[in-house]
């Protein structure tokens, strides 16, 4: 695209939740905003340049809207506007947009009204304007579905503009109707409105011609037809005379979806989620912990560039992640109970056990086979690139492969650093920490050193060029991504309490002895990696010793019991011998029996008093 082309822009409002009570509550705003955002975004499709609001101040939203339309220009291909919210009218009929702190007593003041949206696009310099609203409207309820209605009024927006002004409204809902969300449903969706909108213009199915060209007719015939086939009784409305040419969108190229949409369902069950894949839509879903991490997500198969899987373990659970172009994945956990695999909050994933890894591997190859991507380019791919061949004659350093963009480089550079963080003195990582974890700064005063008197600088050299004229020259993005890995890695240290959460209580902490590292040496020599295993070998011993210590008092209380049971028989003189006859001497009896008892509770006995003793003298150890 050069410098000149035709630009595509859009703001996207959504709001869910409002300080007026009177106002109910709504779950799929920002899931709207988030679905049609990575649409609108992707750059193969839409190419639009997206600003999202969600949950936003009226005040915020007319300044945004204002800024929107006062940079439209002439030669914009289109301008889109996306309202998903609550409507209200008030006494006279008028409609307002809904936001956080709209009260419904005071519209004029805390709410946006569509007469002034109106004016905003008629002041503007755009050409070409669409208007989508998903508005809703509380106090109807219909089972299963919040109503969400924007009534006669939202024509307010084209009243008095030209014909031919290149002003085009979508709406979720006729005159007299209410537009839905799914309100049964356990995991948060679209509405029904937003979901065909997101449907038709990410698989082409809005293109109805098959001109490689998505109008506004056309998007509104699908929205039309998708949204009444389903549950919804609503009916949406096209506002605008003669605006129906307006390209919103390119349908995707390339028929390689007809070749997979045959599928069937491949679908696995995770931790506290599943995964499934029809061929054409991938679905990621939460079931969460109470209320939270619940939703579920859903990715056309143009929308992604590639997927991330690592196979489970019979100890250690896997996860598969699905790549999105131009955006970074959710980093891998390093530490703490999530450890190997990406946080719970990361939408693009999902952990899996061990008896999921077949489902999960037919689910990749499809997702590879409709993505077009070769197989077998997983995380463990991505973590440890392979090195690039050597040279003839082996006279030159190996050098890196050279990321395709910026956003690859930083996240290259941030597993980079992520990983190399764990393997440095933490008497390194305190003037690394010093230095705001610029990475070249913080190495500047050492460079010189770094093939002798600082070994563990040796991997950092081969990110950051090598030894002196290597040509492997990292970008500036792989270096700012170096730098947030290491501090990533160092801040979930410190919430896992692998290290101290302040930098004065981190540098007296460095200066405590670390015999279980070598003779003589402080904490400053120790490495995140060194903490991370004495953590766990000091948490093993701690079970084994809490195993034998749990084992040591049963045995002696069994040994006490058995004790008071014999000093019984022998007040009742009741020995027996081996046929079962009464002992004839009691005395021998007793005298061994007891001793079989007491001999073995005596020596237990002083184990327990030298553990009590150990325990009151031992010191509590920080970690």
């Amino acid at each position: 695209m050069t410098r000149n082309a035709p630009k595509r822009r859009a703001l996207l409002l959504g709001c869910g939740t409002f300080a007026d009570p009177s106002l109910a509550p709504l779950r799929s705003p920002r899931r709207d905003v988030d679905e049609l955002a990575g649409v609108l975004s992707h750059p193969d499709l839409c190419r639009y340049e997206v600003s999202a609001k969600r949950d936003c101040t009226s005040q915020e939203a007319r300044l945004e809207i204002e800024r929107f339309f006062a940079h439209a220009g002439v030669s914009d291909e289109m301008n889109l506007l996306y309202f998903s919210c609550h409507g209200v009218q008030d006494r006279r009929g008028r409609l307002y947009f809904a936001f956080a702190d709209t009260d419904k007593a005071f519209l004029g003041a805390t709410a946006v009204s569509a007469e002034w949206v109106r004016d905003c696009i008629y002041s503007s310099r755009s050409k070409a304007t669409l208007v989508l609203v998903d508005c809703c409207f509380s106090g109807r309820f219909i089972k299963g579905m919040r109503a969400r209605s924007v009534g006669p009024n939202v024509e307010t927006l084209i009243q008095d503009l030209p014909r031919g002004s290149g002003l085009a409204v979508l709406t979720a809902s006729g005159d007299s109707e209410a537009s839905f969300e799914d309100e049964e449903s356990a995991v948060v969706r679209p509405s029904y409105f937003t979901d065909a909108l997101v449907k038709g213009i990410a698989s082409g199915a809005a293109d109805r011609n098959r001109d490689g060209r998505i109008t506004v007719d056309e998007l509104y015939e699908h929205i039309h037809e998708e949204v009444t086939r389903g549950p919804s009784p609503q009916r949406p409305l096209r506002l605008g005379e003669g605006e129906g040419a307006l390209v919103v969108a390119d349908a995707p190229r390339g028929t390689k979806l007809t070749e997979i949409s045959r599928l069937p369902l491949l679908s696995a069950r995770g931790v506290l989620g599943y995964i499934s894949f029809d061929g054409e839509w991938v679905v990621i879903g939460k079931d969460g912990v109470g209320h939270i991490y619940k939703g579920e997500r859903r990715y056309h198969v143009s929308q992604l560039s590639g997927v991330a899987v690592k196979a489970a373990t019979r100890w250690n659970h896997g996860f598969i992640q699905v790549l999105r172009p131009g955006v970074t994945p959710a980093p891998v956990v390093r530490f703490g109970a999530n450890a190997g695999r990406p946080s719970m909050t990361d939408d693009d994933s999902i952990s899996f056990a061990n008896s999921s890894n077949d489902a999960i591997s037919q689910i990749r190859e499809a997702l590879l086979k409709a993505i077009g991507e070769t197989p077998g380019a997983g995380l463990d791919d991505r973590l440890d690139p392979p090195e690039a061949p050597q040279p003839e004659g082996g006279t030159e350093p190996r050098s890196a492969p050279t990321p395709r963009t910026p956003d690859v480089e930083r996240r290259q550079g941030e597993l980079d650093g992520a990983r190399v963080v764990t393997r440095i003195p933490l008497g390194a990582l305190d003037s690394l920490i010093a230095n705001g974890f610029d990475v070249l700064r913080w190495l500047a005063p050492w460079w010189q050193s770094r093939q002798t008197a600082l070994p563990w600088l040796a991997e950092l050299a081969e990110h950051l060029g090598g030894p002196p004229g290597s040509a492997s020259t990292p970008s500036p993005s792989y270096v700012e991504g170096l730098g947030k890995g290491m501090y990533d890695a160092w801040r979930e240290a410190i919430a896992t309490r692998v290290l101290p959460p302040d930098r004065p209580s981190f540098e007296s902490w460095l200066r405590q002895p670390a015999a279980w590292l070598k003779p003589g040496a402080l904490l400053a020599d120790a490495t995140i990696g060194d903490l991370v295993a004495a953590r766990k070998r000091v948490r093993r011993i701690a079970v084994i010793r809490t195993t034998l210590r749990v084992a040591l008092y049963v045995a002696a209380g069994v040994l006490l019991l058995m004790e008071i049971a014999a000093i019984g028989v022998t007040i009742e003189g009741g020995w027996t011998d081996a046929d079962g006859k009464v002992s004839e001497d009691q005395a021998m009896s007793a005298v061994f029996a007891n001793l079989g008892c007491s001999i073995p509770l005596a020596g237990l006995g002083v184990l327990i008093f030298l553990d009590i003793r150990r325990s009151r003298r031992r010191r509590p150890v920080a970690g």
